[in-house]
């Protein structure tokens, strides 16, 4: 079988492109769009000609590149299923191979379509867990439904975590599983007070119970779950008191020298980079050289595929030129929030922040330096803040942000009242002269 392998040159708007077939032997040739999108550069993975990852060999894989293998690693699995299609069908001596159609057959087969739909008898499904199981496993090709793409990785493995605390519920109720019918007011509130007794936040009990509520939802729609109570369920979320470090601390965290430490080094110059971009971690990180002209950073933002283009601040362009207009060595964003705390508390980012949450059902309020609590998501937090306190226009914010909705946005500004009475006192100065 002499089977050969291209791809497209249109590309999707992930940035993928289709795996083209052709099969050629003798005077008989067809060709065939797989239907497996891919990035170029895992071309070699996935038709078998590289085995190894093109991580192979880095020393922090993050987890969009975890994600991103995965990925690639199931098309792969999946051209080779449509291969064995292919060499089954070759077998009957009776095929007409004179034009492309049989080939295109082999594909429809993989992807049950049109005359191939298999009879399978289905799995009666009658349970909660038995349905969470099948959720669960086809959730890597469920597609969002505000994107259109495929799930993200984490978005799954909030799917499986959900499934761990209810299997873990379940046993603390000494039962297996719970029939739908038992998804009633009582299981709720025994729910959210086993989650509560864990200590988790009021904002982690809440994400469970929304998870749960969007797995019986497409129960419902399957026809698995005809029990609607779960539409009563509250959903709990609360603002925290987050924070930001000023322009001040952000100049003292840029002056701090570090030179004899490289690697606190660049998560400093990359926190300076999210403070002075607003973007995130997970975009900033794929920013290329070409994204890089006459002043501007353009990209397309992966969470809401929202296109922005950043003016460059001096102090990103002081890093540009640093690394030669290449961003600092990749690092993962786990090891970056380890990272990143170290550096503030030896630039002294040291004052002290006090946060009130609601854990395990209760209101605590705790004290913390403000190093202790600096994240990669601090930085956006910073950017907005600082540019809303330094009179620019909401929208033009928003704009390099990419947020879509002022609500969304003003939950990112962590002005004191304070500092808002200083804003307004300095205004009132410039009207009542």
């Amino acid at each position: 079988m002499a089977l050969s392998y291209s791809i497209s040159q249109k590309s999707n708007i992930q940035g993928q492109n289709e795996i083209l077939i052709r099969y050629k032997s003798g005077k008989f040739a067809a060709r065939g769009k797989s239907g497996i999108y891919i990035l170029s550069e895992w071309f070699d993975f996935v038709i078998g000609n590289k085995p190894e990852s093109i991580y192979k060999g880095k020393r922090i894989i993050s987890d969009e590149m975890q994600q991103t293998q995965a990925y690639h690693e199931d098309q792969k699995i999946n051209l080779s299923k449509i291969n064995n299609i292919i060499s089954e069908t070759l077998k009957d001596k009776t095929l007409d191979r004179s034009n492309s159609e049989w080939l295109c057959d082999c594909i429809d087969k993989f992807y049950q379509r049109g005359k191939f739909t298999p009879k399978v008898e289905t799995k009666m499904i009658k349970t909660l867990f038995q349905f969470v199981d099948k959720f669960i496993e086809e959730a890597p090709n469920r597609k969002d439904k505000k994107t259109g793409r495929l799930l993200a990785y984490n978005n799954i493995q909030k799917y499986k975590a959900t499934e761990k605390h209810l299997k873990a519920f379940a046993k603390s109720m000494k039962k297996k599983d719970f029939d739908f019918s038992d998804i009633d007011q009582t299981f709720y509130d025994k729910f959210v007070a086993f989650l509560q007794e864990k200590s988790f936040t009021q904002n982690s009990v809440g994400k469970h119970i929304r998870i749960l509520k969007l797995m019986l939802n497409e129960a419902t729609l399957h026809g698995y779950n005809t029990n609607a109570y779960y539409n009563s369920f509250h959903v709990f979320t609360e603002e925290i008191d987050n924070f930001y470090l000023n322009e001040n601390e952000l100049q003292q965290l840029k002056d701090t020298d570090f030179s004899k430490n490289p690697r606190l080094d660049r998560v400093r110059d990359w926190f300076l980079l999210l403070a002075w971009t607003g973007s995130r971690f997970s975009d900033l990180e794929k920013v290329v050289k070409t994204d890089i002209k006459d002043g501007y950073i353009s990209f397309r933002q992966q969470k809401t595929n929202v296109p922005v283009k950043i003016p460059i601040h001096p102090v990103v362009q002081e890093i540009f030129e640093k690394y030669d207009f290449n961003l600092p060595e990749e690092i993962s964003n786990q090891r970056f929030n380890e990272y990143i705390k170290e550096v503030c508390e030896i630039a002294q980012i040291n004052g002290i922040e006090t946060i009130t949450r609601t854990v395990g059902g209760k209101l605590i309020t705790e004290k913390f330096e403000k190093w202790e609590q600096v994240s990669s998501h601090t930085g956006r937090r910073s950017f907005c803040t600082n540019m809303y306190k330094q009179r620019l226009p909401t929208y033009l914010i928003m704009s390099a942000s990419g947020h879509k909705t002022e609500k969304s946005f003003l939950k990112y500004l962590k002005v004191k009242q304070d500092e808002h009475a200083e804003m307004m006192k300095k205004e009132w100065e410039k009207i009542y002269k």
